[in-house]
């Protein structure tokens, strides 16, 4: 492989120009197309750069020109109640320190996590910046259409953090299949559980509607059901709980777990706030409840130790901001093709083996 090996000499401009008899700034205006070269010397450089195999080296020439890179990065403000967010914007930030070097500067915009309408003004403010690339998490799945729309049409890439909405209008997108993790939490549930259908799906969220991510979770969880089980999924409970919940989300919770004959046997958190669910559970002492969610928040990882929690399947965030800015630099700064997907694994995580998971 070229360029591998210590013995393989790396291939300068200045050795293109000897061979072709020119100067090196002939090949230069050659290689990027500027200036007055004539059409016989520019034959015979391109000849010898495709003999050669020769591939410019664009760090060198960003760092020569003292060029930067400036990102945007728009993402939920992460708070007590809803920690995760916090994760990936560690992970963009592992990312930019290994970067930065070449001259990429990520400036972040965060949002209240509840408000569509502040989703959608900081999302038009950092693109107003004029950013050359674009981390968004797509939390509002309508406002962050609009949003791809207009990035578009400004030119500017954009690579999805989380959820996956992209259609053909961003270059990648980072995170898990979201329907296929709804159905490993069901496989647990069903595992747990057998033919037990007195079962529900909690989300925490105004408006399920409006986020993708969480309707394929439930979809998922669903579709497996639907072909293992039918009357579970006929009798298969579904619980919104407004995000901002406090003692509100208990009564919720209360009147929908015991109200009904027999109970709930099992929960589904489509998202990260098990721990709140469990923090109720352990309440009232019903932590013979199979209780499944997402994320190893320190909360989660407190419920699951207890045993409240059952299993946690994790979305890796840390891992899912690293990569995205990682996607960002390759395609804005090494001008290289980056994959349209970027699925990470489903982990299951339980009481036994979560003290040797540390990646978050």
């Amino acid at each position: 492989m070229k360029g591998s090996g210590n013995n393989i000499p790396r291939i300068r401009i200045i050795d293109i120009a000897r061979l072709a008899g020119v100067s090196a700034g002939t090949v230069d205006r050659v290689l990027h197309d500027r200036g007055e070269v004539s059409r016989a010397t520019r034959k015979k450089v391109l000849g010898i750069i495709r003999e050669m195999d020769y591939q410019p080296d664009i760090l060198a020439s960003t760092l020569a020109a003292r060029k930067t890179f400036g990102f945007g990065a728009l993402l939920p403000r992460s708070t007590d109640d809803s920690p995760f967010w916090k994760y990936p914007l560690s992970g963009i930030e592992e990312g930019l320190r290994e970067i930065a070097y070449f001259g990429v500067e990520v400036d972040n915009y965060f949002f209240d996590h509840a408000s569509r309408e502040k989703f959608l003004s900081k999302g038009r403010e950092m693109l107003a910046g004029n950013h050359q690339g674009i981390i968004l998490a797509p939390v509002f799945t309508e406002e962050a259409a609009i949003l791809l729309e207009e990035c578009a049409g400004a030119g500017v890439p954009v690579v999805l953090v989380n959820a996956d909405i992209c259609g053909g209008s961003c270059i990648s997108f980072v995170g898990q299949d979201s329907g296929q993790s709804g159905m490993v939490a069901a496989r647990l549930m069903h595992f747990g559980m057998g033919d037990e259908s007195r079962l529900m799906v909690v989300n925490f969220t105004r408006e399920k509607g409006n986020r993708d991510h969480i309707l394929k979770r439930e979809e998922g969880f669903r579709r497996y059901y639907d072909g293992i089980l039918p009357e579970a999924q006929k009798s298969l409970g579904h619980l919104n709980i407004p995000e901002t919940g406090g003692t509100n989300a208990e009564r919720i919770l209360e009147d929908a777990i015991f109200s009904s004959p027999g109970g709930i046997k099992g929960i589904f958190v489509t998202n990260s706030r098990v721990f709140r669910v469990a923090r109720f559970l352990e309440k009232k002492g019903a932590e013979d409840i199979v209780l499944i969610g997402y994320d190893l928040l320190d909360e989660n990882k407190e419920f699951l130790r207890k045993g409240v929690i059952d299993f946690l399947i994790s979305q890796k965030p840390r891992e899912q901001g690293y990569r995205s800015i990682m996607t960002l630099y390759r395609h804005v700064v090494l001008r290289q093709e980056v994959e349209r997907s970027h699925y990470l694994p489903i982990d299951i995580i339980t009481r036994e083996n979560l003290e040797h998971y540390t990646y978050t």
